[in-house]
């Protein structure tokens, strides 16, 4: 919970520096965030050895790897306005999943094969919520361009084009390693129906092929602007319902575990 408490701190300390621009600002104190959040996580998430993901810390988790990879690549590529966004969401799920009332479910997950299925879908899903909030970014620049106005500084991004290459390049990534997690999926996982995993089985292999479709699209016929948006939108709202819709409903509600 300490940990968790001041991560929340440095993380508004690095989404204030992003909203400002001040990068050295920035690295430093989402440096310090993120390394303070994969502590409190491995508090919640390892026991004894064993790898236990609830809801709450799938949630912190995916928002923790989306705020990493934010940090490794912004020196790159146009992401740095997504921190003002992505930190604080970062900081708050952190300090939900280490309440110590906080509703703990899941199942344990023993065994490298299933914890790398699950590694890749978590670094899967981080990708896509960082190209979900670029999409967003680029909605609200694009409308900015058409209209004149500026909500929250939107002049000072890069060029819709450098925008759009970013948002593709981050979705090619996530859609590779979505792959890798269905793959994995495959080979490890002895019985959907047992294991209660077909209804997050179907949406991800839908998710992935809405997410194939717009990149072919892109490639092909060279889908942007509104449409993209909209493809993007779509695969994401399906993903996070495979990931965390179908989660809530078998542990939450019915009070059972992914096995």
């Amino acid at each position: 919970m300490i940990f968790a408490g001041l991560c929340v701190v440095a993380y508004g300390v690095a989404a204030f520096a992003a909203h400002r621009a001040r990068r050295a600002l920035l690295f430093g104190a989402g440096s310090a965030a993120v390394l303070l959040h994969a502590v409190a996580l491995l508090g919640d998430v390892f026991h004894d050895g064993v790898l236990h993901i609830g809801l709450l810390e799938a949630v912190s988790l995916v928002l923790w790897q989306a705020s990493l990879l934010l940090l490794l690549s912004w020196r790159f590529m146009p992401v740095v306005l997504l921190a003002t966004i992505t930190f604080p969401l970062s900081g708050a799920m952190a300090i939900i999943a280490a309440w110590p009332t906080a509703t703990r479910t899941g199942a344990s997950v023993e065994g490298w094969p299933l914890q790398l299925h699950v590694g890749l879908s978590v670094f899967a899903a981080g990708l896509f919520t960082l190209a979900a909030l670029q999409s967003i970014l680029l909605a609200f620049q694009s409308r900015y361009l058409h209209s004149g106005a500026d909500p929250g500084g939107l002049r000072n991004l890069p060029p819709l084009q450098s925008m759009e290459s970013a948002l593709f390049g981050a979705l090619w990534l996530a859609w590779g390693m979505l792959s890798a997690s269905l793959l994995t999926g495959i080979l490890f996982v002895d019985d959907l129906l047992a294991q209660h995993l077909v209804h997050k089985t179907v949406l991800s292999v839908v998710s992935w092929a809405v997410f194939l479709m717009l990149l072919w699209g892109h490639w092909r016929y060279g889908w942007r602007g509104r449409t993209a948006l909209r493809w993007t939108w779509t695969g994401y709202a399906v993903l996070l319902t495979a990931y965390f819709g179908s989660k809530f409903v078998l542990e939450a509600l019915l009070g059972q575990h992914w096995g």
